[in-house]
């Protein structure tokens, strides 16, 4: 079975966050299981440049598992490359998978693949949150009803959680909808060194602090994570708990400035820091050390770095506007409204609880999302599209 795996950007185009990861980890656990070879087709669009890879030719990522780059003409735009080549791709495909829905390459694959009368999956990615089609360009309601909507009910659509689902059906109500979740490497985030408070400060903060607790959050620097929100819960919790840090890492997109403005008017220089980016060792160093992590979000289909959280062990508290209501009863989180009193109260209410409880709970809870797992449900999905 050949899987033509077509997305906007991909791995190393680390800038775009979750779904990057989530498709190449994806992609490589089906492309070890028996009769599946995958060929991903993307672009070398990474936000405001390009990535330094070669165009136009598969490369192969490991066995059975290749990706195509096709040149942006206008960066973050567009690339006539893709338009014009992209057919070959798909023809040549046994079933197509594609990512993304406000992307050029995802309606030029949706007619590719109904000209070739290939059987077709599409992952929104989160787009159809509310927040999301709230916010941003009001084209967003044209496109759907111009480039998505002929093909609606004549493809399958692939949702991360039973939220995302709604999300689709609420916009295009007769749609076939399968539910698999994104994943998580467990493995490698059971491999973390144990730091103690003040290590964990000096590595990450490069000062000296005695504190008896580290909440950590983790995500681009952009509104829709509500880091602000964050913020203002912890400046409330302090007034019960002083000696605790707030560390927040990633990237910055836009965000940052008005988070260092929120943190100083707050008086909050000396207990919230905006720690950068973290990947790799340090990534999982971080998750793992911390007491609690919490993320506020305005809207999430799945939300990766929850799943990462809780497989290094550390618990979460997750938003309503994330499919996390699960770890309210597997003993390792909390689901609330992304309000600063609720947050607030559900990070007193994690503070007093046995971490190592927690711990165990949060790894047992994660254990399922093995992105091993996960690929065997995509096999599955795509054998039945495919009739076998």
């Amino acid at each position: 079975m050949k899987i033509g795996l077509v997305i906007p950007s991909f791995y190393p185009a680390t800038v775009y966050g979750g779904p990057i990861f989530s498709t190449l980890h994806a992609a490589e656990e089906l492309a070890k299981l028996e009769g599946v070879e995958v060929y991903v087709s993307s672009t070398n669009a990474n936000m405001t440049k390009r990535l330094n890879v070669e165009t136009n030719k598969w490369i192969l990522f490991q066995d059975d598992f290749y990706v195509k780059y096709y040149n942006e003409t206008k960066v973050g735009k567009f690339s006539f490359a893709l338009l014009f080549n992209l057919w070959r791709d798909i023809k040549k495909a046994d079933v197509i998978h594609i990512q993304s829905i406000f992307s050029t390459p995802t309606p030029i694959a949706l007619f590719y693949a109904k000209l070739f009368k290939k059987p077709a999956l599409l992952s929104p990615r989160g787009q159809f949150g509310s927040w999301c089609l709230e916010n941003g360009s009001g084209f967003k309601q044209k496109w759907l009803n111009w480039f998505i909507r002929p093909f609606a009910n004549k493809i399958i659509w692939h949702a991360t959680a039973d939220q995302e689902k709604n999300e689709i059906l609420a916009i295009f109500p007769n749609a076939k909808v399968e539910v698999i979740p994104n994943g998580v490497e467990y493995d490698l985030f059971q491999k973390s060194d144990v730091l103690s408070k003040n290590e964990f400060v000096n590595r990450f903060l490069q000062k000296e602090a005695d504190v008896d607790k580290i909440i950590i959050s983790m995500g681009r620097l952009q509104k829709k994570k509500g880091f602000d929100i964050l913020i203002d819960s912890f400046a409330k919790v302090i007034e019960k708990q002083s000696d605790i840090l707030l560390c927040i890492a990633g990237p910055d997109e836009g965000e940052r400035i008005n988070l260092e403005q929120q943190i100083e008017k707050l008086g909050l220089d000396e207990k919230v820091f905006l720690v950068g980016s973290i990947e790799g060792q340090d990534k999982i160093d971080f998750l793992a050390n911390a007491d609690l992590f919490v993320l506020p979000s305005h809207n999430e289909n799945f939300g990766n770095v929850y799943i990462e959280s809780l497989a290094v062990g550390t618990p979460i508290i997750a938003s309503k506007n994330t499919p996390w209501e699960e770890v309210e009863e597997a003993g390792c989180g909390k689901w609330v409204n992304n309000s600063v009193d609720e947050t607030m109260t559900a990070i007193i209410d994690m503070l007093q609880n046995d971490r190592e409880i927690m711990r165990t709970n949060s790894r047992l809870f994660a254990k399922k999302y093995d992105w091993k797992n996960i690929a065997v449900q995509f096999k599955k999905i795509f054998e039945e599209m495919l009739g076998e």
